[in-house]
C-alpha cells in the first residue's frame, strides 16, 4: 500500500515537472519573439532617422517598444516563480521518499538480523520442527525469501528514484539560478524603459505643439478608407449583380474558398513578411492624446523599407487601382471574403489573376519626409468589416 502511495506522489511529481517544463519552455519561447519584436521595433525607428517630420506611427512604434519590454521583464519574474514552485514541489517529494526509505531500511535491517539468529540457532530446522508437514515447511523458507528479495527490489527502486529526483532538482536548480542571474540583468532594462519613457516624451511634445496638423493627418486617413471602402462596395455589388441570375451568389468552388478561409482564422500569414501593428481597428482613443479619436477600418502595420505585401490567402486579384494623390491599392477575392492591401508600389499582379498564399502583390512605399513603411490592411466578409488582427496568426 506504502508502495502504491509513494508512486502515485512519483507519478505526480512527474507530471507536474512535466507540465513545468512546458509552461517554461513555453516562456521562454514568448521572450524570445518578444525580444524580436523589441529589435524590430529598434529597427524600424533606426529607420526614421533623418526623418523631417514627427508623427503619430512613431510615437506608436515606440508604445509598442515600451509595452513588449514590459512584458518581457514580467514574463521573466512568471518563469522565476514557475521553476521555484517545480522546485519546493520536488524537494517536498524527495523528503516524503526519503522517509519510506528509511522504513524499508528499518525494516529490512530487522529482518536480516532476525534471519541471523535463527540461522544460528538452526532455525530450519525449527521451522522443520514446527512445521505440520514438509511442503509447509518449504513455503514458509521460500515466503521468507520473496519477502527479503521484495524489500530489495523496493528499496533498490526508491533509492533510484530518490537519486533520479535529486538530479531533476539540480537541473532546477541550475535553470532558476540561471533565470536569477537574468532577472538581475534585467533590472537594468528599468534604466532603459525609463530612458525610453524620456524619448517617447520628447516626441510627444513635439506632436503637441502640431496638434491641428495630428488631427488633419488621422482625418485625411480616414478620407482614403472612406474612398477605399467605396471602391471595395462597388466590386461587392458588381459581384451581385453579376450573379443575380443565379440561385446562389457564391458559387461551389467560391463556398469552399469561403470555409477554408473561415477555418484559418488566427492562422493566416501576416500581409508582410515582418511587421508590427501601429494603427489598430475599431474606434479608440489615442493613449497620449486623449482628444484625438481614431478610427480604423482595417490595422496599420509598419514594416521595413522596401518590404513587398503578399496575399494571405488563395484568391483572385479583383482590382488593381489608386485614388488621387495615393499609392496603388490591391483587392483579392477569397470567395465571400475580400482583403485590401493598401500603399504599394511596383505593383506585379492583375485583375483577374489567380494567387496563392504569400505570393507577392507589390512592394509597401515608404514616405520620404517620416521615413516610414506602412500598409494599410483591411479584411471584409462581403459588406461586414472585420478585425485583420484576429484572423492573423501570431507573429
Amino acid at each position: 500500500m506504502k508502495c502504491r502511495i509513494i508512486f502515485s506522489i512519483l507519478f505526480m511529481l512527474y507530471a507536474y515537472l512535466i507540465y513545468a517544463q512546458n509552461s517554461a519552455e513555453k516562456i521562454r519561447n514568448n521572450h524570445e519573439n518578444t525580444l524580436k519584436e523589441i529589435e524590430y521595433a529598434n529597427k524600424l525607428l533606426m529607420e526614421t532617422q533623418g526623418k523631417t517630420k514627427e508623427s503619430l506611427n512613431e510615437l506608436d512604434i515606440i508604445n509598442h517598444k515600451l509595452a513588449k519590454r514590459r512584458e518581457y521583464l514580467m514574463g521573466l519574474e512568471v518563469e522565476v516563480n514557475v521553476i521555484g514552485d517545480a522546485i519546493d514541489k520536488n524537494k517536498l517529494a524527495i523528503e516524503q521518499i526519503g522517509f519510506e526509505i528509511q522504513k524499508i531500511k528499518r525494516i529490512y535491517g530487522l529482518m536480516v538480523v532476525n534471519l541471523f539468529k535463527k540461522r544460528t540457532k538452526s532455525y530450519q530446522g525449527m521451522y522443520l520442527i514446527a512445521s505440520n508437514n514438509l511442503n509447509q515447511f518449504y513455503k514458509r523458507v521460500h515466503i521468507i525469501k520473496l519477502y527479503k528479495s521484495y524489500l530489495k527490489k523496493q528499496r533498490s527502486k526508491l533509492e533510484s528514484l530518490a537519486n533520479d529526483l535529486k538530479m531533476k532538482n539540480e537541473e532546477l536548480n541550475k535553470l532558476k539560478g540561471a533565470k536569477d542571474n537574468v532577472l538581475t540583468k534585467t533590472k537594468g532594462e528599468t534604466l532603459t524603459i525609463q530612458q525610453e519613457l524620456n524619448e517617447k516624451n520628447k516626441v510627444v511634445k513635439q506632436l503637441k505643439q502640431k496638434q491641428k496638423q495630428i488631427e488633419e493627418d488621422i482625418r485625411n486617413k480616414e478620407r482614403i478608407a472612406k474612398k477605399l471602402e467605396n471602391e471595395l462596395r462597388k466590386i461587392i455589388d458588381a459581384e451581385r449583380r453579376r450573379s443575380k441570375n443565379t440561385k446562389e451568389v457564391a458559387t461551389p468552388a467560391e463556398k469552399i474558398i469561403s470555409n477554408d478561409f473561415e477555418k484559418n482564422s488566427g492562422k493566416l500569414p501576416w500581409p508582410t513578411q515582418r511587421g508590427i501593428i501601429t494603427g489598430k481597428y475599431g474606434e479608440h482613443k489615442h493613449p497620449d492624446y486623449k482628444n484625438v479619436i481614431i478610427r480604423n477600418d482595417g490595422v496599420y502595420i509598419s514594416t521595413a523599407a522596401g518590404e513587398n505585401a503578399r496575399t494571405i490567402f488563395k484568391g483572385v486579384v479583383s482590382r488593381v487601382f489608386s485614388i488621387p494623390g495615393e499609392n496603388f491599392t490591391v483587392i483579392v477575392k477569397h470567395g465571400q471574403y475580400f482583403t485590401l492591401y493598401h500603399n504599394l508600389i511596383n505593383v506585379i499582379v492583375k485583375p483577374g489573376q489567380a494567387v496563392n498564399t504569400k505570393d507577392v502583390l507589390g512592394t509597401v512605399f515608404t514616405e520620404s519626409n517620416k521615413k516610414e513603411t506602412i500598409l494599410y490592411f483591411q479584411i471584409w466578409k462581403e459588406m461586414e468589416k472585420r478585425d485583420p488582427e484576429l484572423w492573423l496568426a501570431p507573429m
